[in-house]
């Protein structure tokens, strides 16, 4: 029963108190002042993720913060610990703490509508980055790559490698994301329509390593030959990978992955133990450019979709500096 009473404090603590949580101050594309002023410092960005556990994630946590102290913006981020429960009361604690705008990185986006339609409420603009939201709650601009549409590409990579026929399998993301869905239904609208690949298994890796190593080493034993392995990540590729070489049958399959941003994947690239990789930008600095746009009360776009590069030993130069072990991202691709 207090569960119920908290739950309800909450909610009315969120329609009576926290509707008129800063205003922005008006200017033109990132303005600045003689003094170098914005005219959004000092203000509060609010940055919700579903977990901080992946390369990927940490970069877009990096990008957010290091981005913020450009604009002495501050930050008050929230790791909902894989939990969709988190999220929610994240994000509604950024409404009762007034912040000026809220940034939201989610694997839940029908889970956490509830408390988006809170901030809505409340006035505050909001930023999304990689997954969009649903419901059709409001939102100020969605930060995205075409992710079905890149994933298309990369099963017409399938098609092509194999020559139309093999056996592969596939190391699933986290069933919740969009993203992940996407980058599933995009490679099989694809793949399924070549009757000779054989996509004999699949496992859900929830875009962790080891996780991907067990279900690799299932498969492996499932299965007496297979020619490829579609991951929907690096770090899911690279443990499956380790489960294929532990099983000596490293020169039987090849494996390819998504993001291009941790070391150890573009040194597999470079190496050419993964075949290939497609960047999947992070979104973290482009974000906080948004939200100052935003918080001048400038206009953005609603949609902002950026290209997802294939990187492959060929071209993996343009990526990554392999003497000094750094990865080549410059700190904004934004262009309007």
């Amino acid at each position: 029963m207090s569960d119920f009473r908290d739950h309800w404090s909450r909610r009315q603590v969120l329609r009576l108190g926290a509707a008129g949580a800063g205003a922005a101050i008006a200017g033109s594309f990132i303005t600045r002042t003689a003094w170098g002023e914005t005219g959004v410092e000092g203000k509060t960005i609010g940055f919700s993720q579903s977990f901080i556990t992946t390369d990927w994630i940490k970069q877009q946590r990096t990008g957010v913060l290091d981005s913020a102290k450009k604009y002495n913006l501050k930050v008050v981020t929230a790791d909902a610990n894989n939990q969709p429960s988190k999220q929610i009361r994240d994000i509604e604690d950024f409404v009762t703490q007034g912040v000026d705008i809220i940034l939201v990185s989610t694997y839940f986006a029908e889970a956490i509508t509830p408390a988006i339609r809170e901030a809505n409420r409340a006035d505050i603009p909001i930023v999304v980055l990689s997954s969009p939201l649903v419901g059709g709650v409001k939102f100020d601009c969605h930060l995205s790559t075409d992710t079905q549409g890149t994933a298309r590409t990369v099963g017409e990579y399938y098609v092509k490698a194999l020559d139309g026929k093999g056996v592969v399998v596939e190391i699933d993301g986290s069933p919740g994301s969009v993203v992940n869905q996407s980058r599933g239904n995009g490679w099989h609208e694809v793949v399924d329509k070549h009757p000779d690949i054989k996509v004999v298994g699949r496992v859900v890796g929830d875009y962790n390593r080891a996780k991907a190593i067990q279900g690799m080493e299932d498969l492996l034993q499932a299965h007496g030959h297979i020619d490829a392995i579609y991951s929907h990540n690096d770090d899911m590729a690279i443990g499956a990978l380790k489960a294929v070489r532990e099983a000596g049958r490293e020169k039987e399959m090849w494996a390819t992955g998504y993001d291009g941003l941790a070391v150890d994947a573009l040194e597999a690239v470079a190496s050419g133990d993964l075949r290939a990789t497609w960047r999947y930008l992070p979104f973290g600095s482009e974000a906080v450019e948004v939200a100052v746009r935003v918080l001048q009360k400038q206009p953005v776009p609603k949609e902002i979709a950026f290209p997802s590069p294939m990187i492959t030993k060929d071209n993996i130069g343009d990526f990554f500096d392999a003497s000094a072990r750094t990865v080549k991202l410059p700190p904004s691709r934004l262009t309007f």
